[in-house]
Order: C-alpha cells, then structure tokens, then sequence
C-alpha cells in the first residue's frame, strides 16, 4: 500500500473540494504543510501574504464572492493570535472558512515550549469546529469533516496540526466525502405562503426588505415586488439583488442609507424581511409592526423584529411561490409616493456628483466608477466612511460584485478581498476602495498584490480623518479626539512597493487616473485627496415638521444642502 505524509493526505482532501489556493505566511511549525504544498503546487497555489490576518480576509472574501470555502493558515503562536481577525469577519458574516492553525512538535505541547499555546480556547467562540490532531491517520478525516462544518453551518473550521503530525507518513486510503457532499435548503410550507398572501393583502403600506439571501433570486425579487407594488430596500451585503435603477428600490437602510428607505420603513404596516439578517433592526424597525421573515435559517426568524408569521426556506422558491399564487396588485399611492421619493433622492446625489469644490467632496469619485468600471466589476468596499458612498451611488445593474467586511466591520479587509477577487475572477475588473484610515490597516498586502501580478484598481479616499468615528464622535460628545490622521503620500508608497501609483485632486484627475490604470498590468493605488465632510445621516433625519421645530430642520438643510426632498408624508404623486 502506497505511504503518503498526512500533510499530503490533507492537501487531497483540499483538492477534492475544489480548493485551488490557500493564504499564509510559513513558520516553522509550519514546515510539513508547506511541504505538501510545494509538492502540489500543480493542484493548489499557495498564496504569501504579509500578515496572517491578511490572509483570512482574503479567505473570507473568497467566500463571500464564490459561495466556495476559503482557506488560510498559520503558524504557532503569533501566527495564531495574527488570524483572528478574519476569522471574526467570516463567522459574523455567516460564511464557511477552514483555518490550518500549526503548532509545534507535539512532544512540546503543555511544556511552556517557545511560542508553544493552547490555541483550542482562543478559537473556542469564533468557530464551529475546533479539533486538535494529534494520530496522523486521522488528519484527512479531520480536514474532511472540518469542510463539512463549516459549509453546513456556515462558520469558521480550525484544524490544529502539529508540525510533526504532517510529516507522518500514514497509507494512502483516505477517500472524501466532498462528491458526497451537497447543500440542502429547507423546503417551506405551502400553507404559510397562503399566510404570507393574506397578510399582503390586508396591508397598506408594505415594505419588501431583502438581503443578500436574495442575490440567487433577482429574477424572483423583481417580480415579487412588481406584482404586489413593494418598495423595495436592500442591505448593503443584499445591495445588487435588484438593479439600482429600478423605481420600485428605494436603496439602503441606516447610517449608510437612503432618505426614502428610512421613510418607507418609518410609515410601513408590514415588513417582509427575504434572505436579510439585519444587525440594527431594533434601532430602526417598530417593534410592533407586523412582519413576514423568510430565512433558510431559523435563529434569525424573529431575532431583529418579531414575526407575525416566520417562514422557513428558500427566498428564490418562496418568492417564486408567492408570485404565482398570489393575485396582482393594483397600482397604490403608497408606491407612487415613494417612487417619486427616491427619484427625489437620486437628484440630490446627482447635484453631489456634479460638484467642483475643492478640495473635491467624494462623490464625484463615484460618478467616475460608474462611467468607467466594467459591467461586471467586482468592488470590494472597506469599512469606513466610502460605505456610505458605495450605499447611495455606485449604481449595480447584477453582473457587478461586491462585499465588504458586513456585520464585524473591520477595516483593512479592502487590499486582502481584492486579491481574492482577482483570484477567483482573473478576467474581470476588480476595484477596492478604502479610506486612509482603513488603507493603513492592511496596507502590507499591496506587496503581494504585486507578488503576484495581480493588476488591481486600489482607490484610497484620503481625507485624513477616522471620518465614520469623527461623526460619531461629534454626535455623541460634541468634540473630537484621537480620529486626525497624518496625510500620506500613498501613490509614493505604491511606486516603493513596485505597484504604479497616482494622485488625483479633481474630478478630472480622478477620471483619467482610473481610464489609465484599467490599462496596467500591475496593480494601482490611486491617491484621491478629497475633503472632510459629513454625510447626510440617512438614520436621522431632521426634515419632518411634526417632529421637528422649523429653527432645527432648517439648520440639518443648510448643513447638508438639501435640496428638493420633501418628506414622504409631503410627496405629490398625482
């Protein structure tokens, strides 16, 4: 019977399942993994980052893009420690991700041996499944039934592998179960969907919420919300399930959100929550309002808003279900006016697009990528203040891609996601656009973008302040501290690193930076120095009169130049 080493054996179970790259930085308790690697480097590309916790965002944004595993390691100890954070980012955002934690000789385990530690309680909370290996004829079913966790429920695998159990050599018999393996969704009650009908019916201003469980089903979300006159909101992970142009999609909700998303679910009787776990539902959603939640997963059904009825399954299916059973709407008021809501709303960010103050404010940025990004970019969207920008204007017709870091927030996942873009999708476009506070996060990883090849559009939007905190701050305390930022020049930084770099002040200067870097074939950071503004807050707005005093909403219309927006209440749409 043939002998393999256990590293070997692990690495064929990657294979198996369709892993064709792996993140991580080598180690000496690393040595057995990475020599399986290099002995496999026709079946699986390792990847070398500069920071371990560089490679679990990318392995998370693998994720998130591909609806595949991603898969990083680390080394004992630090390597341990570095990773952590990425880790948090995939089991926050519900994504499977298998993590290879290394160790050393296990013959120094519990010895206080150098950068020996028990990493079993580190992972304990961010993980799913958490396995020491410690009989090497056991590590490939270890990894195989780590991969079947972490896609079943949707977290984060660790393998613990000390080094010496990877040199091994064990008989060469270890089957997988990844052809055996498939997904299931659960299949939802016809008399719900029954239920689901009448509670539209008796509704007066329905509101339809989906999330990015609906990306599957755009063609189901659009014909749901046509047939029964929904305005439509998505969350920012959801955002691309429905064209931005359609009338019926009023945008985002929050902070980061739109005018009219917060008026339709302020003035809403029935909330149809779709494929959506909303991390701030009890900050903006009545508690009393009636809803319907459509899930594939039961914990979230009811754990932002109480649900009137929850419905178990598949959006695409449950939608598909409510459309052909249900009768067709007649045109309502209530979708008019929030039709004319929105259309209100794009031509105030269109007035915001089309300035030329200087320093630039940041739309205009947007107005560029719309112009010049291909059909089918992929952006990925750091953690900041251009969440709020990619929210309300990069205009998605479905063929693009985005994600960002979604429910943990970490910044820095910009640089890591766009090499797990580009190496998941090589032939398309891929953009990342980060602050500079995010941008210093994991500013490293440039290097490896550039390791290999990898021609990546990098915007920073520097305006030299935690922009996103500053507001909070201001809000909240009614001074700033500890949130300015030393200006940089990031397109030095770029050229140091051996990528091509640009600094753009203005609208044209921007343009033409992005029209020459989709011409490079390395990647580009393009250096846009804008101004320190303050978004208007789509969370609260001071422009009703029966809630605010005419001295106030005056003050909130001056500060962010409002212009032509009345209040739903106020909207004629006759």
């Amino acid at each position: 019977m043939e002998k393999i080493q256990a590293a070997e054996a692990l690495v064929n179970v990657l294979t198996d399942w369709g892993v064709d790259h792996i993140y991580g930085i080598p180690g000496s308790s690393t040595n057995s993994l990475m020599k399986a690697l290099k002995k496999n480097e026709d079946k699986i590309k390792y990847i070398q980052v500069r920071h371990e916790e560089g490679g679990a965002l990318a392995a998370s944004v693998d994720a998130k893009l591909t609806g595949k595993i991603g898969v990083c390691f680390g080394s004992g100890g630090p390597g341990h420690t570095h990773l952590i954070n990425g880790m948090y980012d995939a089991k926050f955002d519900k994504i499977p991700m298998l993590v290879i934690a290394a160790s050393t000789h296990s013959k120094n385990l519990t010895a206080d041996y150098f950068q020996e530690m028990d990493p079993i309680p580190l992972y304990t909370d961010v993980s799913v499944y958490n396995k020491m290996v410690l009989n090497p004829i056991e590590l490939p079913r270890v990894i195989d039934q780590a991969i079947r966790t972490a896609y079943r429920d949707r977290g984060v695998a660790v393998v613990h592998v000390p080094v010496d159990i990877g040199y091994a050599e064990i008989e060469n018999t270890y089957t997988s179960s990844a052809n055996a393996f498939e997904p299931t969704l659960p299949q939802h009650r016809q008399e719900d969907i029954h239920k689901a009908l009448e509670l539209i019916k008796e509704a007066k201003r329905p509101v339809l919420f989906a999330g990015r469980g609906t990306h599957h089903a755009r063609e189901e979300l659009k014909a749901f919300s046509e047939k029964f006159k929904l305005p439509v909101i998505l969350t920012f992970l959801g955002k691309g399930a429905m064209d931005d142009a359609h009338p019926n999609l009023m945008g985002q909700l929050g902070r980061l959100g739109s005018k009219p998303s917060m008026e339709a679910v302020e003035k809403t009787d029935l909330l149809i929550m779709i494929g959506a776990e909303y991390p701030f539902g009890r900050d903006y959603f009545d508690q009393s309002v009636k809803s319907i939640q459509v899930n594939i997963d039961p914990v979230s059904l009811g754990k932002r808003l109480p649900s009137t009825l929850g419905i178990m399954g598949d959006s695409k299916a449950v939608m598909r279900d409510l459309v052909e059973l249900g009768e067709e709407m007649p045109e309502t008021n209530w979708l008019k006016a929030n039709q004319i809501n929105r259309v209100n709303w794009l031509n105030w960010i269109h007035t915001l697009e089309d300035s030329n103050e200087y320093p630039m404010r940041p739309e205009p940025i947007m107005k560029a990528l719309n112009l010049l990004a291909d059909d089918d970019a992929i952006f990925i969207i750091d953690v900041g203040n251009n969440v709020i920008l990619s929210s309300r204007e990069l205009m998605f017709t479905g063929k693009q891609k985005h994600t960002t870091s979604g429910t943990f927030a970490t910044m820095g996942i910009g640089l890591p996601g766009g090499i797990a873009a580009k190496l998941s999708y090589p032939e398309r476009e891929v953009f990342t656009l980060s602050g500079d506070g995010a941008m210093a996060m994991m500013m490293q990883e440039l290097i490896t973008q550039v390791k290999y090849k990898l021609p990546i559009i990098n915007l920073v939007m520097a305006n030299d302040s935690y922009g996103f905190i500053q507001v909070a701050q201001e809000t909240e305390n009614n001074e700033t501290f500890g949130v300015d930022l030393l200006e940089v020049d990031y397109a030095k930084f770029a050229e140091a690193m051996g990528a091509k770099g640009y600094t753009a002040r203005t609208y044209e200067e921007v343009y033409a930076a992005i029209e020459d870097a989709k011409k490079q074939d390395l990647p580009t950071v393009i250096d846009i120095k804008i101004a320190n503004i303050t978004h208007l807050p789509g969370h609260a707005l001071v422009l009703d009169s029966e809630n605010f005093s005419e001295e106030s909403i005056e003050e909130f219309i001056a500060k962010f130049n409002v212009k032509e927006m009345p209040v739903l209440r106020a909207v004629s749409y006759t």
